[in-house]
């Protein structure tokens, strides 16, 4: 450091002593300002912890889950649920006169699932609902849906809360004929069709080709 010639020691050591006061407050200014990143961004982003809220606000704590590096995570819960019965396929071409109507049931374990798909030229009253192999009294049934004005087509899934036959009753109450399409697949072990005045008839169903 150049001192003038005409500086005393005390002068000098007067001069000094600014400049080293500086550096060390820009030294706590530094260090203060990168614990604050630490806190507010990198540990939110990179370990999913956020002490400060900063990385709820700034939508950083999603970044550390979406990459995981190559690295296996848990998976969510109802990702992958394991089902009680075979995976099998079902398809129906009905017709219904004025003032007919059907049923089919699928006989289906509790938890079982399976997904359905109707479709008619015309309106259709319907039901859904099911009856469990346990009953607590013989006429007893639980109704899940009830269509009184008409549809042309339904889709969906359902999941059986117990173990027994679930399906639907369709009705044709206009003064046309009316036909529809049922596409059922999911995890079912029998199935029947029912009309008025006839017995049961056992429907085929169909492991997926």
């Amino acid at each position: 450091m150049f001192t003038p010639p005409d500086m005393t020691e005390q002068e000098l050591i007067a001069a000094e002593a600014p400049a080293k006061a500086a550096i060390v407050k820009a030294t706590f200014i530094a260090l203060a300002v990168s614990l604050l990143l630490l806190f507010a961004t990198v540990l939110p982003a990179e370990y999913g912890i956020d002490p400060l809220r900063t990385g709820a606000l700034l939508h950083l704590t999603g970044i550390s889950q979406s990459d995981s590096g190559g690295r296996a995570t848990p998976a969510s819960a109802g990702i992958n649920t394991l089902q009680p019965a075979t995976y099998k396929i079902d398809t129906e071409e009905i017709g219904l006169h004025p003032g007919e109507g059907f049923e089919i049931k699928y006989h289906m374990q509790k938890g079982a699932t399976m997904i359905y798909a109707w479709k008619a030229d015309g309106l259709l009253q319907f039901e859904l609902h099911g009856e469990p192999d346990v009953k607590p009294k013989p006429d007893y049934f639980e109704s899940y849906l009830l269509d009184k004005v008409g549809k042309r087509e339904s889709h969906g899934s359902f999941t059986a809360p117990t173990t027994g036959v679930h399906g639907w009753f369709w009705q044709n109450k206009t003064k046309d004929d009316v036909r529809m399409h049922l596409s059922v697949s999911g995890f079912f072990d029998a199935a029947k069709m029912y009309e008025a005045g006839a017995p049961p008839e056992e429907l085929i169903i169909k492991d997926p080709e």
